[in-house]
């Protein structure tokens, strides 16, 4: 069956060529379906409870998409005349933003004081020419103890400022419209992000212009999209060429073929082409994490590619015919890449156990287009390769160090497995000093402005996380309700007592503030009013004499019977950040009558995502080896073969993750998907090591020691340029901005090197050691 298979490949190789290529001009127009998604949302499937929680909190209340500039200067100095006349010039310029609805800073902070038996509502920085040292002393005292601006516009040591500018973005895309329109709402949306961040840069610039000493940030839900976008664009248009550069000279170096090389780098276009063609045709959008795709198709495809020239470009330097050589490695390989590409595809499918959209899209892709890869090593790659390279001059085996190397671990085959594997145990020991926390803040390198802003937020103004609770009274304007607002503020002081609380956001604050000013801003009265009716009435005229864009809609719903609570933490971990908002939920539920509502934020969305994502990809490794080793018993025919690949399978996985909690320690949901992602690529080394091992067993009749010189002088070579291959296409990922494919690139080429270390130090011994009486052949 094999050998007729093969007969049909050489005998039929153009035709089969010119078939691949135009299926694969098919599949790759789906490329025209593809466009770029940038908006944080894309993370999270539909109807995933924290999304949802989070967009009634948007549907009720001013909409969370923001812009936010902090600013400080160099001395630490935040109230003096320039630094308060910069505050308010942002502040000024705030409301020149596109899309903006409200801007909240410390000069323009609503402060209430008496006149008789009138309530005066004024900015707190009315006029620059007011700020006196007296009023500069004032100003300072106010923002430090007024609850609505201590450690929310104001850091605590008063030495840095906040301005945040609030937007109203154009709608999201609407599913139930048409193509077209969706690809104009599209448009519009992601445009207006870009829009507000240059708009913000363009005002820093300017301050920074003559200012020098002044340091100024950008941060907000704006920034983060913006960021999201211009790593992906940046990964798209970088790697994938320098990417096709390394392999050329790769290529080059180690085939020393210039007509390999075209062949090789034909099918690895149209496998990623392709891989991209199909993400299009299913209705895929392009994002941070699969715009990747391409860059992980190509550099396994090559190596598929490898194998196959290698073998023939040896069997052409032994004087064989072109046809002859081609049949003989197509002979020789065609099991194993099919094996490899399986489980390749295999791993990546459990990126389907994830929670997160994003790597779904390319566990999908990334699978399609290796199989792809597969289909075009053996129909393309024999016709342009016989085509193309049909001499190669006779050379002398260039094999002596694997030659040497394959004796030394056949003669200390004893040591060689016992330090191997106390190597091995040693470094997966050190698994326990990894932490599983996926912080939205180090998705990007330092460097990336967004990353920069979170640093410097978290030294001087560390509000960095949030949650946002929707507290019910059941009916309208019972917000006012004396009973009800003291329960509100017991729970803002169990929220203040929690360990990573920096500040609490309630109505009460509001009403507490007014009641004070309404008699005679005597701090005694600095308590809820009595009675609803009171509350009511100075909740009325203070919003009457509100400004246009700074009512009370970021506290309170239309019809006044619900508020929300805003609870801002410093970088506590997903899991303490979720702790925080379960603990808070069941307080709720024992001290208020109503039904309460999940608490929703941007951060709590990207904490329970991790957490679910990082459990849930664990389990796909899991499954992924089981399902793999299953694959190599049929395909092999063997349970002791099977057994034995699940040791150099698995086992690298886990050292690298040991290694990983020495260098970083930090296990986001990209690193959890790398277990996946490279245990069906470590197979590759397994499956040809073992397969040729096991050609020399059962069709040479060699004894298990020349097995392993056979195995090593066949195919050690070619590992070690895929090898080369892989740890410089996944590596070339640690050099993204974005740290979610930086660090997944990172411990994937740690894995895959550690990978071939171990394969040629442990499965030569482990073979020769349960292989005496052939009974793994049996």
């Amino acid at each position: 069956m094999e050998m007729k298979l093969i007969s049909i490949l050489i005998r039929f190789r153009y035709a089969l060529a010119l078939t691949s290529l135009v299926l694969t001009a098919l599949i790759a127009f789906g490329i025209k379906n593809l466009y770029l998604e940038t908006d944080y949302k894309i993370y999270f499937e539909e109807g995933e409870p924290q999304l949802v929680a989070h967009e009634f909190m948007e549907d009720t209340y001013t909409k969370t998409d923001n812009l936010a500039i902090m600013i400080r200067a160099q001395d630490g100095e935040l109230f003096t005349e320039r630094m308060m006349g910069l505050v308010f010039d942002i502040t000024d310029k705030g409301w020149q933003t596109p899309y903006v609805i409200r801007v909240d800073s410390v000069t323009n902070f609503q402060h209430t004081s008496a006149d008789n038996d009138d309530l005066l509502v004024r900015d707190l920085v009315l006029e620059l020419d007011e700020l006196t040292p007296s009023r500069l002393s004032e100003l300072k005292s106010i923002a430090l103890s007024e609850r609505q601006i201590h450690k929310r516009l104001v850091s605590s040591d008063g030495s840095t400022a906040l301005v945040n500018i609030a937007l109203e973005l154009p709608p999201e895309v609407d599913p139930n419209a048409s193509a077209e329109e969706q690809s104009i709402q599209r448009a519009a949306r992601d445009k207006s992000h870009s829009e507000v961040v240059a708009y913000g840069n363009q005002v820093i610039d300017e301050i920074r212009a003559v200012n020098p000493d002044v340091e100024m940030h950008l941060t907000g839900v704006s920034v983060i999209t913006n960021s999201f976008a211009s790593s992906s664009e940046k990964d798209g248009t970088e790697l994938v060429p320098l990417m096709y550069l390394i392999i050329l000279i790769a290529l080059a170096v180690f085939l020393r073929s210039a007509g390999a090389v075209v062949g090789s780098l034909l099918v690895i276009a149209c496998a990623s082409a392709a891989s991209l063609g199909l993400g299009g045709w299913v209705g895929y959008a392009l994002n941070a994490v699969n715009v990747t795709t391409p860059t992980i198709v190509l550099t396994i495809a090559v190596c598929d590619a490898v194998h196959l020239l290698a073998v023939y470009l040896r069997n052409l330097g032994m004087q064989m015919e072109p046809e002859e050589a081609m049949s003989e490695s197509l002979r020789l390989n065609i099991q194993p890449i099919t094996l490899t590409s399986v489980t390749t595809a295999i791993g990546f499918l459990t990126l389907n156990f994830s929670t997160s959209p994003p790597f779904v899209e390319m566990g999908n892709m990334t699978a399609m287009g290796v199989i792809w890869a597969l289909v075009l090593t053996f129909t393309l790659l024999p016709a342009v390769t016989l085509l193309l390279v049909r001499k190669r001059k006779p050379s002398e085996t260039n094999d002596r160090f694997l030659t040497g190397f394959a004796e030394f671990v056949i003669i200390h085959r004893h040591k060689v497995l016992t330090l191997t594997l106390i190597a091995a145990v040693s470094l997966i020991a050190l698994i326990p000093l990894n932490v599983i926390d996926d912080d939205p803040i180090t998705y990007f390198k330092p460097g990336v402005p967004y990353r920069d802003a979170s640093e410097f937020s978290l030294k001087y103004m560390p509000t960095v996380k949030d949650m946002n609770f929707n507290i019910d009274c059941g009916a309208p304007a019972c917000v006012n309700s004396p009973k009800f607002l003291e329960n509100l503020d017991r729970f803002r002081l169990y929220l203040e007592s929690q360990t990573g609380v920096e500040h609490v956001g309630t109505y009460v604050d509001v009403i507490k503030r007014l009641n004070k000013s309404m008699n005679g801003d005597q701090d005694s009265f600095y308590v809820i009013p009595e009675r609803a009716d009171m509350a009511a009435q100075y909740s009325l005229m203070y919003e009457m004499s509100l400004p246009y864009g700074l009512d009370l809609n970021n506290m309170l719903n239309l019809d006044k019977s619900s508020t929300k609570v805003m609870v801002f933490t410093d970088n506590i971990t997903n899991g303490e950040l979720i702790a925080l908002s379960n603990r808070a939920k069941t307080w709720l539920e024992s001290n208020f009558e109503s039904e309460v509502s999940p608490p929703g934020s941007i951060s709590l969305m990207f904490a329970h995502v991790g957490e679910n994502n990082i459990r849930s990809m664990l389990w796909g490794g899991v499954l992924a080896v089981i399902a793999i080793t299953i694959t190599i018993l049929i395909a092999l025919r063997s349970l002791g073969y099977a057994l034995i690949s699940m040791i150099p399978n698995s086992l690298p996985a886990f050292m690298a993750f040991g290694i990983w909690g020495v260098l970083v320690g930090q296990v986001n949901m990209a690193v959890a998907a790398v277990f996946s992602i490279a245990l069906g690529i470590l197979v590759d080394d397994t499956v040809h090591f073992i397969s040729k091992y096991r050609r020399g067993r059962l069709v040479k009749g060699f004894s298990p020691e020349e097995s392993i010189h056979y195995a090593f002088n066949n195919v050690g070579s070619a590992l070690i340029i895929t090898t080369f291959v892989l740890s410089i296409g996944f590596g070339l990922l640690a050099t993204s901005d974005f740290n979610l494919n930086a660090m997944a690139g990172m411990l994937t080429t740690i894995t895959i090197v550690i990978a071939l270390v171990f394969d040629f130090l442990i499965l030569p011994p482990i073979l020769m050691l349960f292989d005496r009486d052939t009974k793994l052949n049996a």
